[in-house]
């Protein structure tokens, strides 16, 4: 990957300062997540607990710095609306809050369990009931918020198209390590090692995207009027100069 496109279109030094820190604390947790992993494998004994440095644990550090990634998000996301006055951006507003919703209260989780429980769902295709439960709750919100993203999409000017665009890969590649690798993680058979890699991929997968996702939000915010070069545009960046 050239990040030469990125450095000519995309450097703007504040955002770049916020990317780097989101990335390193990132990148941090994972790396400890590994490492410590590895040493509960070696039968390692340290003096204090390892718990709160895992990437799956619910109350751990590295789910509280994902809350205050999607908390960034969602002021950034205030100060654009604001600035802009493009509505489009209550859609990615309301997917922010929901995400952080979901993230810190398990709604899907919650939803998973009653939609199992009361649609008696059995296991297919080498899932859960409850994933098949899970992915019912993504169908029915998703579908609803797609409507509203789609709506401030052809509400848009083509600038704010082209922008959504932007967003809409962002939020599909988030998606992947969050759904696409979860239910991955169900249809393999793993040992303690596959196990460590697909938690690495999909947790820590989920932090770094959310931070790049951040990052474009203030990036955003901080460009100048006359910028008209998109993230999407780096899939034939060859016609831009």
């Amino acid at each position: 990957m050239s990040f030469q496109f990125f450095k000519q279109y995309f450097s703007i030094p504040k955002s770049n300062k916020l990317l780097k820190f989101l990335l390193s604390i990132d990148i941090l947790f994972i790396l400890l997540h590994a490492l410590f992993v590895f040493l509960v494998f070696k039968r390692v004994e340290l003096g204090w607990s390892i718990s709160p440095f895992y990437l799956h644990n619910d109350d751990g550090y590295p789910e509280m710095f994902q809350y205050l990634q999607f908390v960034l998000g969602i002021i950034i996301l205030i100060k654009l609306l604001i600035k802009t006055k493009k509505i489009g951006y209550i859609s990615w507003l309301i997917l922010f809050v929901l995400m952080l919703l979901d993230d810190s209260l398990k709604f899907h989780e919650r939803f998973g369990s009653w939609a199992t429980e009361k649609f008696n769902f059995t296991p297919m295709f080498g899932l859960r009931a409850q994933d098949l439960g899970e992915l019912s709750y993504v169908a029915i919100f998703g579908s609803i918020l797609l409507f509203f993203l789609i709506g401030g999409y052809f509400y848009g000017d083509i600038k704010y198209r082209k922008t959504a665009i932007d967003l809409g890969l962002l939020f599909a590649v988030f998606l992947f390590f969050g759904i696409g690798v979860d239910m991955l993680h169900e249809l393999i058979n793993h040992n303690r090692y596959t196990l460590l890699f697909i938690v690495l991929l999909e947790d820590g997968g989920e932090m770094i995207v959310l931070g790049c996702f951040v990052w474009y939000l203030y990036f955003l915010l901080l460009k100048p009027v006359n910028h008209d070069t998109y993230l999407f545009q780096y899939l034939y960046k060859h016609k831009l100069k």
